[in-house]
């Protein structure tokens, strides 16, 4: 499948999890996550299903993830 296309939540944080991250707060609708090596917070909206793309991609380059690696990562995984 192509890199251009939304993951469910649940998904987004399974990842987080396996590389290292923890959730550090929930305020509001949106759940904080701090990931080792990262300056600052992941920040996605728990309440939705699903995270656009373009919020999935914003957050790898936070982290420093190639989106070809983690959409092969969501394949094998979710």
């Amino acid at each position: 499948m192509g890199n251009n296309r939304p993951v469910k939540v649940k998904c987004w944080e399974k990842y987080l999890i396996s590389i290292g991250c923890t959730k550090k707060r929930i305020q509001s609708s949106h759940h904080h996550w701090g990931c080792p090596g990262c300056l600052r917070n992941i920040v996605l909206q728990g309440a939705e299903k699903d995270i656009p793309p373009f919020h999935i991609k914003t957050n790898l380059k936070s982290l420093g993830v190639n989106a070809e690696d983690f959409y092969k990562w969501a394949e094998e995984n979710c």
